[in-house]
């Protein structure tokens, strides 16, 4: 045990590990602590007696958290709590670990979104975990966290089959959440119902839209802007006041408005839809991009795009307006689902993802000659390790070899024809 000291960031810096673990305590707040351990960790403890603080309890000790998890003055507080607590009687360790047996996973599920992946990571990162929620919580939102099977899982994971991507996303946010639960004592440790399920094969192909697609593309979005997409009524379905007659659709010019954007940044999704006018710099062709994977960044707007954003009406603070727009509870817009199926079909492109936008834009730099430091730059990667699903499309070894093996083959057939 160590002499006693105000609790503090720079108490628990100089807390250095010895041999056998000791506890420093606080001088201002009766049974609050810090733990440091051999190995280096330090957890902040809240040691009281239950009942009313009566002589003949025995002393029970609280996990606050660990120095790495909550700050010195977020400890300070809970441990303020607690005491106030204790002084009216109550036992926050039993209380603790009533609400560990009772959370559910919908519960569970808030408070990892809020408190972990909203503030930890980006708003596209964010977003994706929500996405797998829509399938999680629907199937084991009720459920008790803590009593959660493997089969559960197994079963959900199974029943998405079709869709192995997002059946493997779900395995991977589900396995997280649980273990930010038992880091941060909200469930019993237990073995993760997540570990030793399978995953699907995802079979991830890089499509991308060839020249001709970009024509028939653009030229679907101008219709969809100006005389609209036609659409028809089945006339099996019982629709009230619509005549069973051939419609036509104008699309949202925000929404085509970004479509374009997408493709011609680069830029993510989210990344397009949550930018917001003043982080716009027309003049000097520069957006700035909000919280992204790699941390804020800009990219160099093309003059395609700069006459994109300046014929674009201004609605609200988003450059992509939402039905929000406008109003003081403004919210980005969310996707672009609904115009992206109408317009895909309408151009024939029905193995097109959203995403192969994205990818439309990178391959074609790669194909033109960019090299690979500039293009992962352009997306916002990381690591030039995630670019390199491209390097094939710029290998002068594979592009050579391929003309020469295509224009014998053409020969050999031209031949024997």
């Amino acid at each position: 045990m160590k002499s006693n000291e105000r609790l503090s960031k720079t108490v628990a810096d100089n807390a250095l590990p010895e041999a056998k673990r000791y506890v420093i305590w606080d001088t201002e707040i009766k049974g609050f602590g810090l733990r440091v351990y051999p190995t280096g960790s330090k957890t902040w403890i809240y040691e009281y007696r239950p009942n009313g603080g009566g002589r003949d309890a025995d002393k029970k000790r609280l996990k606050l958290g660990t120095t790495k998890q909550i700050t010195a003055d977020q400890a300070r507080k809970q441990a303020k709590l607690s005491s106030a607590n204790t002084t009216l009687g109550g036992d926050p360790q039993a209380e603790k670990n009533e609400k560990r047996a009772a959370i559910t996973v919908k519960e569970l599920a808030g408070e990892f979104m809020e408190k972990s992946v909203k503030a930890l990571n980006a708003a596209n990162t964010a977003d994706s975990y929500e996405d797998a929620f829509n399938h999680i919580l629907p199937a084991l939102g009720s459920h008790k966290a803590d009593s959660v099977k493997k089969s559960d899982l197994g079963n959900l994971h199974y029943a998405l089959r079709d869709k192995p991507i997002m059946a493997n996303k779900v395995l991977a946010v589900f396995s997280s959440m649980m273990s930010y639960g038992m880091r941060m004592e909200l469930i019993e440790k237990r073995e993760n119902p997540a570990k030793d399920i399978k995953k699907f094969p995802e079979n991830v192909v890089t499509r991308f839209l060839s020249i001709e697609e970009l024509e028939r593309f653009g030229e679907v979005l101008h219709e969809a802007e100006t005389v609209g997409i036609p659409w028809s009524i089945d006339p099996d379905k019982k629709t009230k006041h619509v005549p069973k007659t051939s419609q036509s659709s104008v699309a949202s010019p925000h929404a085509v408005a970004a479509l374009r954007l997408y493709l011609l940044t680069g830029a993510r999704l989210r990344e397009i839809l949550h930018l917001k006018w003043s982080s716009v710099d027309l003049d000097r062709g520069i957006l700035k991009l909000g919280k992204a994977k790699g941390g804020p960044r800009e990219i160099i707007a093309s003059m395609a795009t700069i006459e994109i954003l300046r014929n674009l009406k201004r609605v609200g603070e988003h450059v992509i307006a939402s039905d929000s727009a406008g109003t003081p509870d403004e919210k980005p817009r969310y996707d672009l689902k609904g115009p992206w199926y109408n317009i895909r079909a309408r151009a024939g492109l029905s193995d097109v993802r959203l995403h192969d936008l994205r990818h439309t834009f990178a391959s074609h730099a790669v194909i033109d000659g960019t090299g690979l430091a500039v293009v992962s730059k352009l997306l916002g990667h990381k690591s030039i390790t995630t670019t390199m699903r491209y390097a094939h499309l710029n290998d002068p070894a594979l592009r050579q070899a391929s003309e020469q093996i295509g224009s014998k083959m053409s020969k050999t057939m031209k031949t024997k024809v």
